[in-house]
């Protein structure tokens, strides 16, 4: 799995995120991380993405929805968690990147876990779901405020006992 989350674990607000455009180095590590990967979100990411980078450039994009009648061009569109589960086996790594509902059901197949924490209270409407189980902290690299990031973050990456 990959997110970015705010202080009380708050990772959306009104279908977005709510430093949409304000976080630079969260998004070029993004990028840099899934390039080349699988990515696996729900629905409503799917949509919240802006059009100019639908699909995810350079990544297989995958697309998990109850809805059977979904479909979008130049993406797979799954419908059962079983089925991203036998695609991972398939897969050198496959990232987990949102919604709130996916990471949910998501969470006991995750092994590791790539967290931008930022140190900010931001008001928000959808929460990461708790961490079940021991994990073992790693952080890659802390942020301060400049020009193209708002806010302090640090990027921590989380393996499971």
């Amino acid at each position: 799995m990959i997110v970015a989350m705010a202080r009380l674990g708050v990772i959306g607000k009104n279908g977005n995120l709510p430093w949409a455009g304000k976080l630079r180095a969260d998004m070029d590590h993004f990028k840099k991380v899934t390039m080349n990967k699988t990515v696996v979100m729900g629905r409503k990411t799917f949509d919240s993405i802006p059009a100019r980078f639908k699909p995810l450039p350079e990544r297989e994009n995958v697309i998990l929805t109850r809805d059977s009648n979904y479909s979008q061009p130049d993406c797979l569109v799954l419908h059962h968690r079983d089925e991203v589960l036998r695609l991972a086996e398939l897969r050198d790594e496959v990232f987990i990147i949102g919604g709130a509902e996916i990471y949910r059901l998501m969470m006991p197949y995750t092994s590791r876990l790539i967290v931008t924490h930022l140190f900010s209270l931001i008001e928000g409407d959808t929460f990461f779901p708790p961490m079940p189980g021991n994990w073992n902290a790693e952080t890659l690299f802390n942020q301060e405020v400049d020009e193209k990031n708002f806010f302090p973050f640090s990027v921590v990456e989380y393996t499971r006992d």
